[in-house]
């Protein structure tokens, strides 16, 4: 207790060193606590389910053209397949069904995510209800009484928590449902990216959706079955995971072009949209490895900061060896020092890492995973995170600091009071240390830079067109009741309505009508053909391409005589012009989609114009797009438009919303964005990355200065004697001050070699997050260089300067 005691008196005797290490390592465990909450709950444990581990995702894996793919949903009849395999005790499905539905809150219909699940859903999870009970067998058929489960989301931002919700009665669709159950806060559904508010019965997704969709596969329907149901399997206690795919290899389909083979998906795989599973990996352990640096780099620090003060002891400890006490005793009161800092920086992580929940909350990580659906907190497993770190930060520091209460000798104080230059040997753990946070603080600053730079070419893209006055918005009007004549006549008036607003300075009508994937054809001039990426089929009025800035490059756009009894023509972007040309002329080639089959008759268009290329996605720089006149498509329920703003976009968005609702109160269209957001969208994780590790570099950067800062000032008190010897045989003041700034300059050099290998070395992981930047790339990481290099030798001045003007006289007289 007495060393504890001492230890706390010598700590506050220097408040500043002492606030100053607790705020370093404080955020350096707050990030790290925050970073290990976020990867839990991304990839180690995202769904709060009953033991997880035997809970799997039936899916089906094709080869598509040497590719393989793997889908996880099914038609409605491999339900009952899965379950008479016997591959698991107890199977249960859900599905999105025709996604949003619209829901009366407050007067208002609003689109809200509904989920429909078999009764036995949450049983087979394992996910209790915070309030009422799970849906009932009798429930889960068709025609039964509707009846529904809420998110604990939705029941506290509609129903403000209200603890007498069960058995209101709440309206989607058009249908009122009684209100049975309220999920628990944590359960989100079971994936990152889509997070549903209602849930309803399985067999009323028909009836609910009053979709023409064939949900159930009937035969008597015109429509093809659809795939849209995720199964969910629970391994019996005696089974594995292989023995039950053994089961489901019955159902394995090994004709046809594209083979098919059951797979099964850990359900904790399963919540990441398997098209982002290896980035979202790759992004959170290049968060990981930034932290951990932040991490190594602000222990570093603190170590340093003892050091020195353990170091300006060497003579009391010397003194207190010549009178009997240990070495031991000497190391434990270094190690007291550095525990009670880490102990103090550990409980004020916590609120950093609160902090830093907020700050990143509006960013996504691949695959739409949004961080705030996430509900990261302050919970047990970040205070034991940060309990970790504080005991690792403690033996760290006790490790670089402690060893010198071992190392002290009586000879120490007898060389200093005689004057001698202390062994340079005294002086490699800091310069070690110092060289580890200037190849962490290049590392930080660099990647920050290259990810900064990779949104900034993103955001570059379609800057002919300047993207950022550009609104695209979209509606889906039939669950409004409206159908495609209505909704025709409904995208006629919006446009009449703003084309002579003054805030809009032209608007256009479009339509996505279908994308053809890497394993469909088209027959071009007769020929088959199959393209490297997706090819996007997109209907267009008279005033799309004056309202995008497209000009017609070759041919002609299209005119008021292309009409449905017209011939079918088409326009093509310039990218899908050169790659059916081979670089010639596209004009006049014939396309017809290759999936028509007798009796159908192939609609035959004629290729009449080339227009720019609009890159929409940062994945496809060369977008394969035919455009289509409006007159000569099928029109739908869903109304797109394009409208380019004559001052502000959100002012013409308040226009384009004013319009709408003046047409009809009570339909809301979709988030309206420029396209730019529309692509910094897209770079989300970049941008997310970029402010973190710019967060992160600039702390670093300001600890590299401190350290180097502490390293320049004792090395020259250290060799200040040797200063005055120099000065009284003739060396000039900037000589001796050359001898400082070239000490930090080998410094930092050392250190960016050491930081430009450790940037070679993680160059393949970052690589797959940028945009036409190269990990490597020689102006970022020169330009970080060139700054550190600056800061550095800026705060070694004054050591300099002081070595510059030191006199022997003083010298002597002050030893």
């Amino acid at each position: 207790m007495d060393e504890l005691r001492l230890a706390f008196r010598r700590l506050t005797h220097h408040r500043g060193t002492t606030i100053a290490s607790i705020l370093t390592l404080a955020c350096s465990i707050g990030a790290a606590a925050a970073t290990w909450s976020l990867f839990s709950a991304v990839l180690l444990h995202p769904l709060p389910i009953r033991d997880p581990a035997r809970v799997f995702v039936v899916g089906q894996s094709r080869d598509m053209r040497g590719m393989p793919a793997v889908s996880e949903a099914h038609v409605y009849s491999a339900v009952q397949l899965v379950r008479e395999t016997g591959a698991f005790a107890h199977v249960a499905a859900g599905g999105i069904g025709a996604g949003s539905l619209l829901v009366e809150t407050s007067g208002r219909r609003v689109p809200t995510n509904v989920y429909f699940c078999t009764f036995d859903w949450f049983d087979l999870l394992g996910v209790p209800m915070a309030l009422g009970r799970p849906f009932r067998e009798v429930e889960d058929r068709r025609g039964a009484p509707p009846v529904a489960i809420i998110s604990d989301g939705y029941w506290r931002a509609a129903f403000h928590a209200d603890p007498q919700i069960l058995g209101r009665a709440l309206n989607v669709a058009g249908t009122d449902v009684a209100i049975v159950g309220v999920a628990p806060a944590k359960f989100r559904g079971l994936s990152l990216a889509y997070a549903p508010d209602i849930y309803l019965p399985f067999h009323v997704v028909a009836d609910a959706t009053k979709s023409p969709m064939n949900f159930f596969a009937e035969a008597n329907r015109s429509y093809s079955p659809t795939a849209w149901i995720t199964i969910v399997g629970r391994l019996p206690s005696d089974s594995n995971a292989d023995r039950a795919l053994q089961q489901l290899r019955v159902l394995d389909d090994e004709g046809g072009r594209a083979p098919r083979h059951h797979v099964l998906v850990p359900v904790n795989t399963a919540a990441l949209p398997s098209s982002a599973r290896f980035n979202v990996a790759q992004f959170t352990q290049l968060l990981a490895t930034t932290v951990g640096l932040l991490f190594a780099i602000g222990c570093t620090t603190v170590g340093m900061l003892l050091l020195v003060r353990t170091e300006a002891r060497r003579e009391e400890f010397a003194m207190c060896l010549a009178l009997g006490a240990s070495r031991a005793r000497l190391a434990r009161g270094v190690v007291l020092e550095g525990g009670l800092i880490s102990v103090a920086a550990a409980i004020l992580a916590l609120p950093v890492a609160l902090w830093l929940f907020s700050l990143v909350r509006a960013f996504q990580l691949p695959g739409s995973v949004s961080i705030d659906r996430l509900a990261l907190s302050i919970d047990w497993s970040v205070v034991l995170a940060a309990a970790a770190s504080a005991v690792f930060a403690t033996l760290l520091i006790a490790t670089v600091a402690g060893v010198f209460g071992f190392s002290a000798n009586v000879a120490d104080a007898l060389r200093t009071r005689a004057g001698a230059t202390p062994r340079l040997t005294r002086r490699r753990t800091r310069t070690l240390l110092a060289t580890a946070e200037i190849a962490v603080a290049l590392l930080l600053l660099s990647g920050a830079g290259l990810f900064l730079r990779s949104v900034s070419a993103a955001l570059g893209l379609n800057a002919a067109l300047d993207a950022d006055r550009i609104v695209t918005g979209s509606v889906g009007l039939q669950p409004y009741g409206y159908t495609s004549i209505t909704a025709e006549r409904f995208g006629a008036e919006l446009a009449a309505r703003l084309r002579g607003n003054p805030a809009i300075r032209s608007f256009a009508l479009n339509e996505f009508q279908a994308g053809m994937g890497a394993a469909g054809q088209l027959i071009i001039d007769g020929q088959p053909r199959q393209f490297p990426t997706m090819v996007s089929f997109v209907s267009v009025d008279e005033h799309y391409f004056a309202t995008m800035r497209l000009p017609v490059t070759s041919g002609r756009g299209f005119t008021s005589t292309d009409t449905a009894s017209a011939p079918p023509v088409v326009i093509v972007s310039e990218s899908f012009g050169r790659m059916i040309a081979n670089g010639g002329n596209p004009l006049g080639r014939r396309i017809r989609d290759a999936s028509y089959r007798p009796p159908a008759q192939p609609l035959m268009r004629e290729i009449v114009g080339v227009v720019p290329d609009v890159v929409a996605n940062v994945a496809i720089e060369e977008p394969l797009v035919l455009y289509f006149p409006m007159a000569q498509t099928n029109r739908s329920t869903f109304v797109q438009w394009s409208a380019r703003a004559e001052g502000t976009a959100a002012s013409a968005i308040r226009e384009i919303l004013s319009a709408i609702k003046q047409i009809d109160s009570q339909v809301t269209p979709s988030q309206m964005l420029t396209l730019r957001d529309q692509l910094g969208r897209q770079m989300s994780a970049q941008r997310f990355g970029g402010i973190v590790l710019t967060a992160l570099g600039v702390i670093a950067i300001l600890l590299t200065a401190l350290g180097t800062y502490v390293l320049s000032e004792t090395m020259s008190a250290m060799r200040l004697r040797e200063m005055g010897i120099r000065a009284a045989i003739g060396a000039s003041g900037p000589q001796l001050a050359g001898i400082v700034l070239l000490e930090t300059l080998r410094l930092v050099g050392i250190g960016l070699l050491v930081g430009l290998f450790l940037a070679w070395l993680g160059g393949g992981t970052i690589r797959a997050f940028l945009f036409k930047v190269q990990p490597l790339d020689a102006l970022t990481l020169s330009s970080v260089a060139a700054l550190i290099l600056v800061l550095a030798l800026a705060v070694s001045l004054k050591p300099a300067l002081r070595a510059a003007r030191v006199d022997l006289a003083s010298v002597l007289r002050e030893t």
